[in-house]
């Protein structure tokens, strides 16, 4: 069974020609949107990979908030 990691972004900390930028950057290393709320928080996860799988995604590298 899979297992889940999970982020909050808060995109109301953001200047608005931010906010897609943040999600494609984390869309790119693995995250996937759950939700956004409406005081503009945005709720993501991504598969915990666990070392030596055959299926192992690259790299991760980390987004700025």
């Amino acid at each position: 069974m899979p297992q889940w990691e999970y982020r909050a972004i808060q995109l109301n900390e953001l200047p608005q020609d931010k906010k897609l930028d943040v999600l494609n950057d984390a869309g790119e290393v693995g995250w996937e949107i759950v939700g956004i709320t409406t005081d503009d928080v945005a709720y993501l996860k991504r598969e915990v990979v666990k070392p030596g799988t055959c299926f192992a995604k690259p790299p991760r590298r980390t987004i700025d908030q």
